[in-house]
């Protein structure tokens, strides 16, 4: 039985890599369609009604990203293996907690990929050892803010964003309580497993969200 493949990559050289070993050693596992990027909204559910059964996503490699791609190729009846650039203990758990049956590190070798794709194929679960071994069980869940806090992330992070001192004298507030604010908000998205690690990140999760626009 011919098991179709969807692989998206950043890098062509990736996906010609695994296509040249499932070419060899698993020809049964046929890539029958790839990308560079995932397609906006739910045109990738034109990947289904070609008869594809298995994503392998490696094209995301931060947290805010890895979630919605999973959940939108879960979504288009997809059954999804997560390739790594890293290891990432938060990720795992996110990316399984967001319907992904298959989680494999890149540097495990196209071996392993072949692997995760046969059991994620017939719906089991694949996370090798050392993914075991540091997986964290998290959920990717959609952070809750005050009014307080969401007219401060629209005012510092929305489509006319301001300063720090301006959001302080438009809340009649110190620029310190800003910042403290900002802070608990990203404390909450990390104890929710979203690591947000500049203010780029921050805005794009909180819009990801419907927090701001």
């Amino acid at each position: 039985m011919v098991t179709r493949v969807l692989v998206v990559d950043h890098h062509q050289l990736m996906i010609d890599t695994l296509d040249a070993w499932l070419r060899c050693h698993a020809p049964d596992l046929v890539i029958s369609a790839s990308s560079t990027a995932l397609p906006p909204g739910n045109q990738g559910e034109g990947w289904a009604a070609q008869g594809i059964d298995v994503a392998v996503l490696g094209t995301v490699d931060s947290h805010e990203e890895l979630v919605p791609a999973v959940r939108q190729l879960v979504g288009a009846g997809l059954r999804v293996v997560v390739l790594a650039t890293a290891l990432d203990g938060w990720d795992a758990g996110a990316a399984c907690a967001a319907g992904a049956l298959g989680y494999v590190p890149k540097a495990a070798g196209p071996q392993y990929i072949e692997h995760a794709i046969r059991s994620v194929a017939v719906g089991k679960l694949y996370v090798p050892p050392e993914v075991a071994a540091v997986m964290v069980d998290t959920a990717p869940v959609r952070i809750k803010l005050s009014l307080r806090e969401q007219r401060l992330a629209e005012l510092y992070l929305g489509s006319q964003a301001m300063p720090v001192r301006g959001v302080a004298d438009a809340m009649g507030i110190s620029e310190q309580t800003v910042k403290a604010h900002l802070h608990r908000i990203r404390q909450r998205y990390a104890a929710a497993g979203i690591r947000l690690g500049n203010v780029i990140s921050l805005r794009k999760q909180l819009s990801t969200d419907g927090w701001i626009t």
